[in-house]
């Protein structure tokens, strides 16, 4: 009781940060960041117990108006479209822990631990910090980088596409390009038709090329259909014509029943 006393007492002091924040039961410290979003971050990093540090952006939205969720939602969740993005990690001894990226809708519980958290932060900060959590070295990162690749697809803006194609054309594992092909995908289909397609053409890993068959599919508006069909039909690889044939016929699309039948027709 004492406990939950104190976490409300520290809401209270807060007063509109919390509009600005969906975590709760944390002991909060404003800061304003400077020119250097990474260097800020580790320096609220350095301290021997873990805490968190959080900031807010705006969020990315579908050509379908659907937005851009990967992490899921904790809590509460409205009915109406979120606005923003929270980037979350938890930090301790200089390294990030572990990371979220969640809507602002939802509601999170710090379990009483400091919240130290950054206002304004601009896209491109947040974006550039990301990036380098992505291409640290592997040693026990995976799980990091995984994280910071889909808080940096849900960014509003073009500096997450263009993160995002730099990620599926170089990234140094195919899971990482692939999970970037798949994030460009659900963007806008302007942004992603070339990159992928570059993926079908050039990419070494069959893997990738199947992965990008599979990010047509998420094209909004069944806006990658027409592309699907095409390297159903002409792909050099069987492996990857087949793999389009299988999504193909997962789509459910007219378009699809169309193709199907003009293959068993001729």
């Amino acid at each position: 009781m004492t406990r939950l006393i104190a976490a409300c007492l520290v809401l209270a002091a807060a007063g509109p940060l919390f509009a600005q924040s969906p975590v709760v039961n944390a002991v909060v410290e404003k800061r304003t960041p400077s020119g250097d979003l990474a260097r800020d971050i580790r320096a609220a990093a350095d301290r021997p117990t873990p805490a968190w540090v959080g900031y807010r952006v705006p969020i990315a939205r579908r050509s379908d108006a659907a937005f851009l969720s990967y992490a899921g939602c904790c809590g509460q969740c409205r009915l109406a479209p979120s606005t923003d993005l929270v980037v979350l990690a938890r930090v301790q001894r200089g390294e990030v822990l572990e990371l979220r990226p969640i809507a602002v809708d939802c509601d999170m519980d710090a379990g009483g631990m400091p919240l130290i958290w950054f206002e304004p932060v601009t896209a491109d900060a947040s974006i550039a910090w990301l990036n380098a959590l992505v291409t640290a070295p592997p040693e026990g990162r995976g799980r990091i980088a995984d994280q910071a690749l889909s808080a940096i697809a849900q960014h509003a803006g073009q500096g997450a596409a263009t993160a995002l194609v730099k990620f599926a054309q170089s990234g140094t594992t195919t899971q990482m390009r692939g999970r970037a092909l798949s994030a460009l995908a659900q963007r806008a289909a302007d942004q992603a038709l070339p990159t992928i397609d570059a993926a079908l053409q050039k990419d070494p890993d069959t893997e990738v090329k199947k992965l990008a068959v599979t990010a047509l599919t998420r094209f909004p508006n069944g806006e990658g259909i027409p592309k699907l069909m095409d390297v159903a039909r002409t792909h050099p690889n069987a492996e990857v014509r087949r793999h389009a044939m299988l999504r193909l016929a997962d789509t459910k699309d007219p378009r699809a029943v169309d193709f199907f039948a003009q293959i068993l027709l001729k």
